[in-house]
């Protein structure tokens, strides 16, 4: 099997003076809000799809195609991962929640086979599913109201990529979703949080499932 996951010396890096910088720093975070039309995705949700597994595919479409995603801080130094991950929380049968994690897949059918067999499973067996299989880009979704913009600024030890949204708003023939990211600073600039975006959008635009 091929190796996944690299330790990275900093002067090898391609931002080591941004790294230098912002690694140092108490509050090293950057939030940022886009506005996406997601009229496509709401097509292919008619057809029983469902729609967060849908919204976390074309994430991980877009953050496998930026390289600076596939970065991850951890406390001893700086990795690079050759895939990347997203995650979800689950109510077990237990009604506790659980976190679990979907891997990257090139097409929606392989992916949304493991995205339901992976929830099934932390839902019945009440326990984390997480594996250190790729890059993160969490993601969380707060469907009970259209927020705008949601601050992501939770801890400053937690170094991952994470990605909020709540509740699409329909208008007329468009349907839309705001959806913020928070990256880490040291590892992503604002051209790569922009080029993130619009792979999203893209991916947004041109799903085929």
């Amino acid at each position: 099997m091929s190796q996944l996951k690299f330790k990275v010396d900093i002067k090898d890096f391609e931002h080591p003076d941004m790294y230098k910088r912002f690694i140092k720093e108490p509050s090293p975070s950057v939030c940022v809000t886009g506005n996406f039309n997601i009229t496509k995705i709401m097509k292919q949700k008619r057809k029983g799809h469902s729609l967060n597994a849908l919204l976390c595919f074309c994430v991980l479409q877009a953050a496998q195609k930026v390289k600076e995603f596939h970065y991850s801080i951890k406390e001893d130094g700086l990795y690079y991962y050759t895939n990347v991950k997203t995650n979800g929380v689950i109510n077990g049968k237990d009604n506790q929640l659980y976190f679990v994690d979907y891997k990257y897949f090139q097409s929606f059918k392989d992916f949304e086979i493991e995205y339901k067999r992976a929830n099934k499973y932390c839902y019945e067996n009440c326990v984390n599913l997480q594996e250190d299989s790729g890059a993160l880009i969490g993601t969380s979704a707060v469907p009970g109201f259209p927020f705008t913009s949601v601050s992501l600024d939770i801890s400053p030890t937690f170094w991952d990529n994470f990605l909020v949204w709540g509740k699409y708003q329909k208008r007329f023939f468009k349907t839309t979703l705001d959806i913020s990211l928070r990256f880490h600073h040291a590892t992503i600039d604002g051209q790569h949080a922009a080029m993130f975006f619009n792979e999203l959008q893209k991916q947004f635009n041109t799903i085929n499932v």
